[in-house]
């Protein structure tokens, strides 16, 4: 897996025009129909890493994935970071359409997660590259062939979020070509604060689907690539 983190930096930001005022000053202000305020804040941690999240119960821990059980998350740290994402196991289907072979996602619990600390409501991008794809046994080479993510959708980690959600750019049926990076999310201005699940291969009419030319597939064998995915601080 491929990260590409921007460098940003987080900060909580007080108005230039705001202050507090002093216990002393406001005792001796002249008019008592004003009052103050005052609180110690302290700076998010952005030290440590974010843990994956059940995608179904973002409230609970994430207990696994069946088909991803070696998978503990990315451990990034950083004011914003990709903190989880699967591996997808695709299994072929049993027909053959013509010259066309298929295959569908076998995860049930399969999401990215994105953690965005920053703070200041600036954006980001979420785009992933799949990879040609290479025989186990003979090292040959897939490159006619494509993918789709199936229905997906964001969840946010908690319910009451003041954010805006991020938005799914491509369709479930839309089809990414292998080697090509494709932009597949977006959190626009003031969307996408902390931390936010991308639910993937949830909705049984419409899973994530690979379709391969037959005449590249030489013998039996697993094929296996891999699916770079990147996160921007572009909004």
């Amino acid at each position: 897996m491929t990260k590409t983190l921007a460098s940003v930096v987080a900060a909580l930001v007080l108005g230039p025009s705001l202050a507090f005022a002093s216990p002393r000053e406001v005792a001796s202000a002249a008019d008592p129909s004003k009052t103050s305020a005052s609180t110690v804040l302290t700076p998010g941690d952005t030290d440590t890493d974010v843990k994956p999240v059940d995608p179904d119960n973002p409230d609970g821990n994430f207990t696994g994935d069946p088909e991803d059980p070696d998978n503990p998350g990315t451990g990034s740290t950083g004011p914003l970071t990709l903190d989880y994402v699967s591996n997808i196991k695709f299994k072929q289907d049993a027909r053959l359409t013509g010259r066309l072979i298929t295959a569908t996602g076998m995860n049930t619990k399969a999401f990215v997660q994105i953690s965005d600390r920053r703070y200041n409501g600036h954006g980001w991008k979420l785009y992933v590259t799949p990879s040609l794809m290479v025989g186990q046994k003979d090292h040959s080479v897939i490159s006619a062939a494509s993918f789709t993510l199936g229905r997906s959708k964001f969840t946010p980690r908690y319910a009451d979020t003041v954010s805006g959600k991020p938005t799914v750019t491509v369709a479930g049926d839309q089809e990414l070509p292998l080697g090509i990076s494709a932009l597949v999310a977006q959190a626009k201005k003031d969307a996408g604060l902390g931390t936010w699940i991308m639910r993937l291969n949830y909705q049984p009419k419409l899973l994530a689907r690979l379709f391969v030319n037959a005449n590249q597939v030489t013998k039996q064998q697993q094929y296996a690539g891999e699916f770079s995915w990147q996160l921007t601080d572009t909004p």
